[in-house]
């Protein structure tokens, strides 16, 4: 009943004021980019907001809630002096929240403040809330397309009065879409939508109206809007005008001027090449789309890798119709080394002969990895050292996220105070990262498994979806089986908490996954992928991929016969292999706890070969010497005195 009340109070106040004109609404959102429950909220009030377009302006300030973004490129940053106003302006202490026409959400319905309570008809109402105001707003690029003039004219449809000098005509420049390749702050967003950019002639004080107007009175406006610095996208950019009045905030009337293309207009939209390759070359391919109102006839598109030129630039020709898209294949990429990797292009600002103004849109990156050589090193890992990723480990990111798989000193398992954490605490819910360990040969090798210890806890007494997976891939990438895969109360270890989720020893379990099913294949990845929930972190500590020799089924009939010699060894020994045919052959020595601390792959002709062994940092004790090929293996023991 009270929201009821509140409500009809609203409506009879623009009664009492004669308002005679249909309302295009204000809707303005305070959301912030290291606020996770803004990342979980606005993918659902987006479409709802773009299903409302017919009646409603949208803005959006991207607040220092729950703290400030340290990055000089976040939207906070860039305009920090007026959103920190618009804040004060309001009282507004939490994020998200909403404001319609500059009220309380629960006036027009909602149960509070926060914008997933915001539905279609919410909006509806206070649109209906007729206006004393009509606004006509018109704007028009300058020739070098880094100003806009706005112009317009104001007409009261009805007599209005407000108090002293309260009625002010607010003008902000907003970007339609924003699209970060790495999040800006760290609730993992990377498009932002109807971002509020920059006000004229500035926020407080806007342009001046008359506190009394009759009914038909006009008055006219004309702003030279120049574009800030950090404007990312010229296509993007949307002008909003609307009336308020400071005596009680209330937003009489919006406008909106909306986005225009410039004349020479390419947009690097999309690159795409294998997320994984165990290639030192690539191909990738980019999609460019004409955002202009010109046709694109020619353009030079520059590839990078990690910032750097890589492979030839392509000089395209054609004819790419205004709103068309064509992909392009760009000339490889090459010299790739083991890791992680970003690639990029830019297109050059010279379009059709023309310049080409928007160079916000110009680039696109993606990353990728490369996967080094692979080689028999079973994985021993509890992430002592301070290198992260451990040597020959990846980490993958696809969306660049700052909250993913990290070092941590605060905590481990078996008495450490280190081990590798993803934190689905922060992370935006759905992201998914992976944690590859190094690319491994098990040639030859029987009883394999992994093993690890895992912390996790939920933040909520119901517990989230965070979510652990071990996958194994045969093929470089191409396709993964997934081995582990819990989530939710089968993967946690601890109670909830709405802290940042810290294990102590006893909240530590053991896991071990049978790999059997990979014994003796040449090349074996194994990951974690860390998925989030929007629960609490999730911990990783003393990872090891180890193999044994139970039960050598196979043995290749190439092999005539395997000798050691010496045998004992003190600094070297010699393995003697004589093969019927010619055969790639993997000498492997493993030492009394699995791990394999040397390898080698020959190309061996047929008849008598020799394959030396310095065996001098070998500690005293009993190895296993491994010689396979893809059809079977012997196992040798050696003997290592000092």
């Amino acid at each position: 009943m009270k929201k009821t009340t509140t409500l009809l109070s609203f409506l009879a106040v623009g009664t009492v004021a004669m308002a005679q004109s249909p309302r295009m609404s204000l809707y303005e959102e305070f959301t912030g980019e290291n606020c996770g429950p803004c990342a979980a909220t606005n993918p659902q009030l987006d479409p709802i907001l773009a299903g409302n377009s017919n009646n409603t302006v949208v803005l959006k300030w991207q607040v220092a809630i729950p703290s400030a973004p340290s990055s000089p490129t976040s939207l906070y940053q860039q305009n920090k002096a007026e959103i920190d106003a618009r804040d004060a302006y309001y009282s507004i202490n939490s994020a998200p929240n909403g404001r319609q026409d500059g009220q309380s959400q629960t006036v027009f319905g909602s149960t509070s403040d926060h914008p997933g309570y915001i539905t279609s008809a919410r909006l509806d109402a206070s649109a209906a809330v007729t206006s004393p105001f009509t606004i006509v707003m018109n704007r028009a690029w300058n020739a070098t397309f880094d100003a806009i003039t706005v112009t317009g004219t104001i007409t009261a449809t009805g007599t209005y009065t407000t108090t002293g000098t309260n009625l002010k005509f607010r003008l902000v420049m907003a970007e339609k879409e924003i699209n970060y390749a790495v999040p800006p702050g760290s609730n993992g967003e990377t498009q932002f939508h109807h971002v509020a950019r920059k006000s004229f002639p500035d926020l407080a004080n806007g342009t001046a109206m008359s506190n009394t107007w009759a009914a038909a009175q006009t008055q006219t406006f004309s702003i030279v809007c120049n574009l800030p610095s950090y404007i990312w996208d010229k296509s993007q950019v949307e002008m909003v005008g609307f009336i308020q009045d400071d005596a009680n905030k209330k937003v009489l009337q919006s406008v909106l001027a909306a986005a225009a293309p410039l004349a020479n207009d390419a947009a690097a939209t999309a690159a795409s090449l294998a997320s994984i390759t165990c290639s030192t070359s690539l191909v990738p391919q980019v999609t460019v789309k004409n955002n202009g109102s010109n046709a694109i006839t020619s353009m030079t598109i520059n590839p990078f890798v990690n910032g750097t030129a890589n492979g030839a630039s392509v000089n395209w020709s054609g004819n790419l119709a205004v709103g068309a898209s064509t992909t392009i294949t760009m000339n490889p990429i090459t010299g790739l080394t083991a890791g992680s990797k970003t690639f990029s292009v830019s297109i050059a600002s010279s379009v059709s002969g023309a310049t080409d103004y928007n160079l916000g849109n110009n680039s696109v990156t993606t990353t990728f990895a490369v996967i080094g050589a692979y080689t028999a090193n079973t994985t021993v890992e509890s992430f002592s050292t301070t290198t992260f990723p451990p040597t020959n480990w990846i980490v993958v990111n696809p969306d660049g996220n700052t909250n993913t798989w990290s070092r941590v000193t605060s905590a481990g398992s078996q008495s450490t105070t280190q081990s590798a954490r993803y934190p689905a605490y922060a992370a935006p819910e759905g992201d998914a990262d992976d944690f590859i360990l190094p690319p491994t040969s098990l040639t030859g090798f029987s009883a394999v498994k992994l093993t690890f210890d895992v912390a996790s806890a939920p933040y909520s007494s119901t517990p989230e979806d965070d979510q652990l997976q071990v996958k194994v891939s045969t093929d470089c990438g191409a396709t993964w089986t997934t081995v582990y895969d819990k989530m939710g109360a089968a993967l946690n270890t601890a109670p909830a908490t709405t802290s940042n989720f810290i294990p102590n020893a006893t909240q530590w379990r053991s896991e071990t996954v049978d790999l059997n099913a990979y014994a003796n294949k040449p090349n074996v990845l194994v990951k974690f992928v860390g998925i989030s929930g929007y629960g609490n972190n999730i911990y990783i500590d003393q990872v090891n991929l180890t193999a044994g020799f139970t039960s050598v089924k196979n043995i290749d009939e190439n092999f005539k016969s395997v000798e050691l010699f010496p045998n004992p060894a003190t600094s070297q020994t010699s393995v003697n292999v004589n093969l019927a045919n010619a055969s790639e052959v993997t000498v492997t020595v493993v030492n009394n706890v699995g791990q394999i601390i040397f390898q080698t792959v020959s190309g061996l002709q047929a008849g008598s070969n020799t394959v030396d062994i310095d065996t001098k940092a070998y500690a005293a004790g009993i190895y296993n010497v491994v010689v396979a090929t893809e059809n079977g293996s012997v196992v040798k023991k050696l003997s290592v005195v000092k």
